[in-house]
Parts: C-alpha cells; sequence; structure tokens
C-alpha cells in the first residue's frame, strides 16, 4: 500500500500561519519564549487580547490560556 504524503503548501502555509500568530503575540508584547510557545499551542488571542485590555500582563495572560 502506497503512503500517501502531504502536500508541500500545507508545510509552508502551516510555517506562514505559526510565524503570523507568533508575531502577532509579540506585538502584544508577550516575551519571544511564550510568543513561540502561544503560536504553537493555539492561544486565543482574541481572548488574550481581552485579558491584556483588562490589565493582565501579556506574560501571565498566555499562561492563564495555555
Amino acid at each position: 500500500m502506497e503512503q500517501q504524503q502531504e502536500p508541500v503548501a500545507d508545510d509552508e502555509e502551516t510555517r506562514r500561519l505559526l510565524e503570523w500568530r507568533r508575531e502577532r503575540l509579540l506585538r502584544l508584547r508577550v516575551s519571544p519564549l511564550l510568543a513561540e510557545l502561544g503560536a504553537v499551542g493555539r492561544v486565543d488571542l482574541h481572548e488574550l487580547e481581552r485579558l491584556i485590555a483588562r490589565g493582565c500582563p501579556p506574560d501571565t495572560a498566555v499562561e492563564i490560556l495555555r
């Protein structure tokens, strides 16, 4: 039985999505390490923005949502 390979475009698309999420987290002043973890861990960006807007420190907000 022949194994199917995922299209290369999916890998590129995933890489671009994770980079976009990481950049968005960095713009919210999340530390680089937590931005990387948050991008991969699929932190809810809208909820993160709400917590930060209410005065929660960015890194603490990421930890809450992880």
